[in-house]
Order: structure tokens, then C-alpha cells, then sequence
């Protein structure tokens, strides 16, 4: 590893160590003698691979023109590294800033819209990253944001960072936009909710997860917790593009939530309003139903339970439970037509049967004359449950709701 205020190309001094990363360091330097300052990142070279190097040479000048991109200015080769020359950038990585936790949610999405603006003018020349992750993101006091590293991992690390890898990456296809997308959606993730949640105790298992498992996104509220399932699709094609995460990562940024319009409630089965035969009806039935219990209770004393003679005891019964079934029915046909209908239809018809079974025991014999008091009210309660039976199918099962 180079040491401090040594020179290379007989014009770069390197002076300070700023940062390291892996195997690479990341200098403070000048260009010449009482230069200007520059920044220089030292990358250790395979040995023997001169095609590699080559192409690190090549890629690392490709110009992306964009506020959010640090250019490379030079490409130096000398003892076994290479030294990209850059302008010097204040600021920490965002891999600094997240250390210590999660970030503010605004601050994340402050931070992806530059990110992902200086990945769409990239991917515009035709140029892929392949290596975004929170230490390739230098973020400085006054708010700017510098996407670093690109061309390098392609050059001398094809592999990537296995955390910050995409599905199809590992699966051996090229890196495209789309890997750049899933990359930056994993950075953003991290910083959000605080820690790579693919990150495994090795390889292998880190690999695993990326391909296998969806992470659960907690913390993070509104656009950006969008943003970040959008650009975490497993399958490339359905990954959100710059088009429409841009719009969501600004609004995140800016702290302004769009009202999600929440639909009305269906009326709950209990609150709809009754209809007018309903209400009839319901009115109708109570009233049939307290005139036959006072039929039962004044006239044949259905109280009195003769227990020695069982068709006695069964009219008794049956004629009670006629005018509660009337009542009962009465009430649900506010509520519940159907069951109201049904009901009463049995309150009726316990009405027809246990009056007629009471006719027969007693001995009674009758065309409708009212010779006595009690024969005048079973007229009236086998007449009125014959209609109330007959009318109350009529009610519509369909009442009107509230609202």
C-alpha cells in the first residue's frame, strides 16, 4: 500500500488518508507542487492482467454529465494500483452516516432523488454503475450528494458487492439499469431502516437471501416506502423506473403526504333504514301477537297448565308461543325482513292450530255467531292470522340503506 506524500506519475502527491473501503483507500492529494487539491482513490490491480487494466482506464473516464457524479480527471498505473484522480469532494459517505441507525426518512429520499437523477443520466450514455452502495455516496454538509465508483467494479471486481447485488446479477446475467435500480433501492433501504437486511454471516447465505427473501419494510412511511418496494422487485422488468420513483422520492423529500381518498363504509346490515310495508308489517305482527297472548291468558286461562291432560297442555303451549312468535317476528321485520317473514309466518300458523285444537277439546261449536266473548276474540285471531300470514310475504326483502 502506498504510504503518505508519496508521488505518482512525478505530479500526484499523495498527503492524507481520508478514508478506506475494502482494499481501497481513498487519499487527499495535490496536483503538482502547491497544486490544487485533489482527491485520489487508490485501487489495488490484479497481477498479470493487463486487459484489465485497460479497461478500468477506459471506464473510469466515461463522462456522466450530471451535478450528482463525481468525474474521474486521470487514471494513474504504478505499483501494482491504480490511482483515480478526482476533484475533492467534502463530505461523508452515506455507509458513515448511517452507523450509528437509521436516517431521517426525508433525509433518505433527499438523498435518492440525487442518487437515482445522477443513475438516469447515466444510464442515458449508456453507462451502468454496478456498484451503488452507501460507501460509493458521498454526501457533504451543505446537502450534496456525489455518486462515486463508476466503471470501477465492473473493471476490477465484476462480482459486486454481494449485499448490494441484484437477483439477475447473481443468477449471471451482465449488470443493466435495472441492477442499478435494485443496488440503490438496497442502499436506500439501509439507510431508512438501518442495516442491509441481505446481509448474512457469509457469502452463500447472503446470496440466498437476495434471490429468496423479501424484506419487511417497517420504519419507512409513505412515497418512500413505495420507492423502495417498487425498486426491490425480484424480476428486473417490474422494477419501478426514474420516471415515476423521481415524483415519489421528491414528495418524501418534502415532507408532503398525498391523502390516500378513503371510500365511504357499506352501511352495516343493522342501520339500514326499513321499508313502509316493513314498518307496517312489523306494527301489525306485535299487535296480532299481545292480542292473542291477551286471547290466551283472559279467555283460556293458558296459564293454568293442566298436566294430567297433554292436547289440553299443548293448546296451552302453542297458543303462548303463537303470540311471542307474533311479537318476535314483528320486531325483526325492522331489521331483518326475512327473518321477520318467517317469524311470523310461524306465529300465524301456531295461531291457527293450537285455537282450532282448543275449539275441539272444549266442545265448542261455532259459525262465526259471537254467542260468547272468548269465541268472538278466536274469530278475530284465526281471521287476522290468515291475513298477516298471507300479507307479509308482500314486504320486500330489500330495504333502503342509510345514506
Amino acid at each position: 500500500m502506498t504510504t503518505a506524500f508519496s508521488t505518482i506519475a512525478e505530479r500526484y502527491t499523495l498527503l492524507e488518508t481520508l478514508a478506506r473501503d475494502g482494499n481501497a483507500v481513498l487519499w487527499r492529494g495535490e496536483d503538482g507542487p502547491d497544486g490544487p487539491p485533489v482527491a485520489i482513490k487508490e485501487l489495488p490491480l490484479p497481477p498479470h492482467d493487463p486487459a484489465r487494466v485497460e479497461r478500468l482506464q477506459v471506464e473510469a473516464r466515461v463522462a456522466v454529465d450530471h451535478p450528482s457524479v463525481v468525474p474521474v480527471r486521470d487514471v494513474v498505473v504504478a505499483d501494482g494500483s491504480a490511482f483515480l484522480v478526482m476533484d475533492p469532494v467534502e463530505g461523508r459517505t452515506l455507509e458513515d452516516l448511517a452507523s450509528a441507525g437509521p436516517l431521517p426518512p426525508r433525509f433518505v429520499a433527499d438523498i435518492g432523488g440525487k442518487v437515482l437523477g445522477a443513475l438516469a443520466a447515466a444510464h442515458t450514455a449508456g453507462v451502468v454503475h454496478g456498484d451503488v452502495r452507501p460507501a460509493n455516496i458521498l454526501v457533504g454538509p451543505d446537502g450534496a450528494v456525489k455518486l462515486t465508483g463508476f466503471g470501477i467494479a465492473k473493471a476490477l471486481d465484476p462480482a459486486g458487492t454481494p449485499a448490494f447485488l441484484a437477483p439477475e446479477t447473481i443468477a449471471g446475467h451482465e449488470g443493466t439499469p435495472h441492477s442499478d435500480l435494485w443496488s440503490l433501492g438496497v442502499t436506500l433501504l439501509s439507510a431508512s431502516e438501518g442495516g442491509n437486511f441481505f446481509q448474512r454471516a457469509n457469502v452463500a447465505a447472503t446470496l440466498y437471501a437476495v434471490v429468496n427473501e423479501q424484506p419487511a419494510i417497517d420504519r419507512t412511511p409513505g412515497p418512500l416506502a413505495d420507492v423502495l418496494r417498487g425498486l426491490l422487485a425480484k424480476a428486473p422488468q417490474a422494477r419501478m423506473l426514474p420516471d415515476r420513483a423521481l415524483p415519489l422520492l421528491a414528495q418524501a423529500a418534502s415532507g408532503i403526504e398525498t391523502p390516500v381518498p378513503i371510500p365511504p363504509a357499506p352501511p352495516r346490515p343493522g342501520l339500514a333504514t326499513p321499508s313502509v310495508p316493513a314498518i307496517l308489517a312489523g306494527v301489525a305482527s306485535i299487535l296480532f301477537g299481545f292480542y292473542v297472548l291477551t286471547d290466551a291468558m283472559v279467555i283460556h286461562q293458558a296459564y293454568l297448565f293442566d298436566l294430567h291432560w297433554p292436547p289440553m297442555l299443548l293448546a296451552h303451549v302453542g297458543i303462548v308461543l303463537a303470540g311471542v312468535f307474533s311479537v318476535v317476528g314483528g320486531g325483526l321485520l325492522f331489521a331483518s325482513v326475512r327473518r321477520g317473514q318467517v317469524m311470523t309466518t310461524v306465529g300465524g300458523g301456531l295461531t291457527l292450530l293450537s285455537l282450532l285444537l282448543l275449539q275441539t277439546l272444549g266442545d265448542q261449536e261455532y259459525l262465526g255467531v259471537p254467542l260468547e266473548p272468548g269465541l268472538t276474540l278466536d274469530l278475530v285471531a284465526l281471521v287476522f292470522a290468515v291475513f298477516l300470514t298471507i300479507t307479509v310475504w308482500f314486504v320486500p326483502a330489500k330495504r333502503p340503506a342509510v345514506g
